[in-house]
Order: structure tokens, then C-alpha cells, then sequence
């Protein structure tokens, strides 16, 4: 029973509750002579789960004001309490609390572009406004497209879909659209978002004409191919479909309900902004206050959006970011997100021996301008969170850390690598060496790993992808994320892929680099707090930090990781709130 308001006739009840025999489980609750209501709350449960050092598990917790005030057994929780008046709730007795779930790289705006388009993806999405079956094959592609566009009454109106993979769904083209319909204007979003395809109709009201384009890097425009730094040179054509308002609120608040119902208590938007600082905090701001969302939402300055007008003026932006906090946002400072190697689902990734085919990866940032963004930042004593996917955009990275740090040495410097997608054998010593800490994305490796094993990587790289165990043993912090849209906002999922190593077939890749499941857990709590210096108050469940916890109905210790996805998770408790999901 979940105590809220305690009226007189209620409080008798629990004191009558209390007045039983002591013993471990059910001791004396102190009473309170006074009609107010307590402001401590005695939570019992199967296991709390602390996280902290001594990995400790208790089966009770006291709240005050929003945050732990101590945790053990009922009799030294109790005795923690003294005398204060305090209520038990006991309806977590048979549940398990751990410390709220923290998924410290993910995109609302670009769930706000993403998530209204009509999906045809590889694999199937469970979302709260819909569940979207997954597609495979040329054909099925080609034909749930066309249906999209049967269905819509308004031949003008513009088709958005999302998820197209080329290994997955065959090839895309400008002419391919056309034949779906040379009428209806038409947009392929690629999986990753890094890249879409349009057809005539779409080019032509948009106002994208061959002249217009002509010598920008990375768009093929014979093809409607726009991709990496060609599409955000059209963006601006773009912005009048993908931004409006009603849409991209809508997008939002579906990735973070999502995010909610996945046990998610804190959020990190890794990279803002994408697009647009004033655009992307407003609509943020509006669905976290409009929908009451329980969610911790923390910012991260994107270098290279805030320095278009040069890096001086981006480091300035930078600094002025916490002074638009918001009672919903939280802009961390002395934090900054670049960005390295193209993106995973495209096989964009920088790679040292290149890849099958013949094709080359490309570089968001190209490597001397990645150094020098770096070492701005470094030298302000800024903590780096860098993008980064490939083996050879992974040996870039750490030779810029590797000579940052002999030029202006930094005892703590905690550079964070994102995403990590591929990383050689040879690679995670020196991560070790260089005292930085992984923020992975497991998801690469479930979805990803045997088909690129096919194609472009082939087997032995691709079974290695988010090569995680190595790093475990040799000490290093390792935390996971969505990016979402890039992988479902579901912690549980990612962990559960990082410990079995499990993909979408049910084959087992590289079992060498499971992680523990107690390495793997701590990658959504603590370990995710530490990536963005949240530790000291978040990530653990301790004396004196917030009450944030996600609630689950199955212990993960007795479930085998695979299965970790199957847990049902009841809810979660954001400072002492409960919310159930």
C-alpha cells in the first residue's frame, strides 16, 4: 500500500501494523504524537540494490525530502531513523529497487524528427503510441512503402519514412522512389539519420535544384542521395517538413515516455544543439512541463554547432549555456560534445584496414580540426565527450588525448568515448593507458554484428563490435546509451546485449567479451552517472543522494542476460515520487 497522506483512521492502521513483535523484518515503526504527516518514508522490498562500493544488498530504504536518508535491513534503517516519525510502505516487498536507470547519450529533437515518420525498419519498435513490426528483404521494403502511400488520402502530402538499411532492404535511389510514385513527394530517411534519399517530387518542393548543390561534399544528387554533411547543408530546405512544432513535440514526447516506461529516471541530450539551440530548448521544455514527465533532463554544448561562426565564438557560446537553465533543463558545464568518424548504421565509420567493398568511411570532423576543437576545450579544462565508431577513427582520437595530455597534463581529465563501435585488439590497452572511459552503444553488436559480418566488415571484425570484456579487465569505467533513435531507450536491453553478447539470431558473438553482470549493471547506474559527473548524486543508492530508483519485478542477478529484456519493470521514484509505469 503506497502512503501518501496519512489521515487519523489511516495512521492508526499503521500503528497498529507496528505494534507486532520485532524481529529483522518486522520491527516497531516509530509513531509520531503529532497529526502532521511524516516526511519519512520506510520503503521495504526483495533486494535494494545499492551500486555503491561495497555492492551491497539490503532489503529496505528510508526517504526524506527527496532523497535516501539511509538504507540496510529494517532494524538499521530504523535505527538510522531515530526518533522521527516515519510511515513503512511495503508495496515493493516481493520487487527489486535498483538506482534510477541513466542513459547519458540520447536526442530528443532528433527522436522529435524521427519518431512521427512512418517507420519500415529491420527490426521490430515497441513505442507508446505505437508497435511497429520489423521489415527484411528488398521486396517487403519496396511493397510496405508503397502501401505508406496508398494509404494517404492527400496525394501532395509529403511521405517521411525512417529506417531504411540498405543491407537489409536492398538499394535506394531518386528513380527507385519515383517508381513508387512520381507524384507524391517522398523521403527515405536511412537508419542512421546521417543520410535520406528523395524523389523528384520531393527535390522539386523543396527547392532543391543540381545548381544549387553542385560541389558540396556528400550528396549525389543524380540519386537524391544526401548524406553526413550534405544533409545538413540542405537542412535549412528541410526545416519547414521535419520541424513543425506540433511534430517534433510529438516525436519527443514518445522517445521520452519511452525512455520513462524503460525505467529511465535520467536523461543526458548528448550534443545540443542539433540544429537549433532556441528551438530545441523551447519544445523541449514545453513536452517535459506539458506532459509532467519524471525525468531528470541534463544537457551537453555540441562543439560543432555552437562554433559554426568559428571556434573562439563556439567556446563562448559554450560558456553562456548554463545561464539558460530552466526549471526542466540542466546544461552541464565544463562539458562538450565533438564529433570524430561518420556514423555506424551506414558503415561510414573510419576503419584502419577499410572495408570489403572497396568503400570508404568519411569524417564528421576531419582529424586536424577535431585536434584543434580538442585542445580548445582541453585547454579550459573542459571534460570531452567524443563521438567516435571506427578503429581508425578510435586511433585518431587517442592520439589527440595521448598529445593534449603532454602538452598540458591533466591528472582527471575523464574523456569519454561515445558509441565505440569498433575498437581493435590492440586499442583497449591504451584506452586503459589514457585514463578514458567508454559510453558504448551494445545495440550496434544485436543488430548489426552478422550482417556485417556479410558484408563490408566481414566476420572477424564484426563479431567484435562494442568489444567491451577487454575493457572491463583492464579497469575501464564502462557505460551504455541509446542514442536514441539509434537503439531503443531500454538500459535493460543494452545491458542484457553487453553481458550475453546475444544478437538478434540468438547467436552468441565473441563470448570472450561478455561482461560481468555486475559490470553490466553498473553501466546503467553508477557507471553512466560517473560518464557525466553525476556521482555524487545519482547512480547509487546511498545516504544523501536524490531517491531516484527504477523498480523492477524480477531480479536481474537470478535472470540470465538475454532475458533481461523480458524483465517487466513496474516503475520508477524520482525524488521520493513514485511513478508507476
Amino acid at each position: 500500500m503506497k502512503l501518501k497522506h496519512i489521515t487519523l483512521a489511516s495512521f492508526v492502521l499503521v500503528l497498529s501494523a507496528c505494534m507486532k513483535p520485532a524481529t529483522e523484518n518486522e520491527s516497531s515503526a516509530s509513531t509520531a504524537p503529532s497529526s502532521a504527516t511524516p516526511s519519512i518514508t520506510l520503503y521495504t522490498a526483495a533486494k535494494v540494490v545499492t551500486m555503491n562500493a561495497d555492492d551491497a544488498f539490503h532489503t529496505a530504504l528510508a526517504v526524506k525530502d527527496g532523497r535516501v536518508l539511509a538504507v540496510g535491513n529494517r532494524i538499521e534503517v530504523e535505527a538510522a531513523i531515530g526518533a522521527e516519525p516515519f510511515v513503512v510502505d511495503q508495496q515493493f516487498a516481493d520487487k527489486y529497487i535498483f538506482p534510477g536507470f541513466i542513459d547519458n547519450h540520447l536526442h530528443p529533437a532528433l527522436a522529435g524528427l524521427l519518431l512521427p515518420a512512418q517507420f519500415i525498419t529491420p527490426y521490430p519498435w515497441d513505442l507508446p503510441n505505437q508497435k511497429v513490426a520489423g521489415v527484411q528483404g528488398e521486396q517487403a521494403y519496396r511493397q510496405q512503402l508503397k502501401k505508406l502511400h496508398e494509404s494517404m488520402r492527400d496525394p501532395s502530402e509529403f511521405l517521411v519514412t525512417w529506417g531504411y538499411h540498405e543491407l537489409f532492404h536492398g538499394e535506394m535511389s531518386r528513380e527507385i522512389i519515383n517508381s513508387v510514385s512520381d507524384s507524391r513527394p517522398i523521403i527515405v530517411w536511412q537508419r542512421s539519420f546521417h543520410e535520406i534519399y528523395a524523389n523528384d517530387a520531393a527535390l522539386e518542393q523543396l527547392g532543391i535544384t543540381e545548381d544549387a548543390v553542385a560541389g558540396i561534399p556528400m550528396i549525389d544528387y543524380a540519386n537524391g542521395h544526401f548524406w553526413e554533411t550534405g544533409l545538413f547543408a540542405i537542412f535549412p530546405q528541410l526545416q519547414s517538413l521535419v520541424l513543425a512544432p506540433e511534430r517534433i513535440r510529438e516525436g519527443m514526447y514518445v522517445g521520452l515516455e519511452h525512455a520513462r516506461r524503460n525505467g529511465i529516471t535520467t536523461l543526458a541530450d548528448q550534443g545540443v544543439p542539433l540544429l537549433n539551440l532556441d528551438m530545441e530548448m523551447m519544445h523541449l521544455e514545453a513536452v517535459l512541463q506539458d506532459n509532467k514527465l519524471p525525468l531528470r533532463m541534463l544537457l551537453i554544448g555540441n562543439a560543432k554547432t555552437l562554433g559554426l561562426e568559428g571556434s573562439k565564438q563556439g567556446l563562448i557560446n559554450m560558456e553562456s549555456l548554463p545561464g539558460r537553465n530552466t526549471e526542466s533543463l540542466t546544461y552541464l558545464p565544463k562539458q562538450v560534445k565533438l564529433l570524430a568518424d561518420g556514423a555506424f548504421y551506414s558503415q561510414l565509420m573510419q576503419m584502419r584496414d577499410g572495408y570489403l567493398d572497396g568503400h570508404h568511411g568519411e569524417w564528421i570532423t576531419p582529424p586536424q580540426e577535431l585536434r584543434e576543437s580538442a585542445r580548445l576545450y582541453w585547454n579550459q579544462g573542459y571534460q570531452l565527450h567524443i563521438h567516435v565508431n571506427g578503429d581508425k577513427g578510435l586511433a585518431t582520437v587517442l592520439d589527440i588525448i595521448d598529445t593534449l595530455q603532454q602538452e598540458t597534463p591533466r591528472s582527471d581529465h575523464r574523456t569519454v568515448l561515445h558509441h565505440y563501435g569498433y575498437a581493435g585488439a590492440d586499442q583497449s590497452a591504451r584506452v586503459a593507458e589514457l585514463g578514458i572511459s567508454v559510453s558504448a552503444n551494445p545495440f550496434y553488436l544485436w543488430a548489426l554484428g552478422e550482417k556485417y559480418a556479410e558484408i563490408g566488415m566481414g566476420p572477424e571484425r564484426a563479431h567484435a563490435i562494442t568489444r567491451l570484456g577487454a575493457l572491463e579487465k583492464l579497469g575501464v569505467a564502462v557505460s551504455f546509451h541509446s542514442d536514441l533513435p539509434m537503439a531503443p531507450a531500454a538500459p535493460l536491453v543494452l545491458a542484457g546485449i553487453a553481458a550475453s553478447r546475444e544478437v538478434a539470431s540468438g547467436a552468441v558473438l565473441r563470448a570472450d567479451e561478455k561482461m560481468s553482470v555486475a559490470a553490466a549493471l553498473r553501466g546503467i547506474t553508477i557507471h553512466a552517472a560517473e560518464a557525466i559527473q553525476q556521482q555524487h548524486r545519482l547512480g547509487s543508492i546511498e545516504a544523501g543522494k536524490l531517491a531516484d530508483f527504477t523498480v523492477l519485478e524480477q531480479d536481474p542477478y537470478e535472470v540470465q542476460p538475454a532475458q533481461w529484456r523480458q524483465i517487466s519493470i513496474w516503475g520508477t521514484v524520482l525524488g521520493g515520487t513514485l511513478h508507476p509505469r
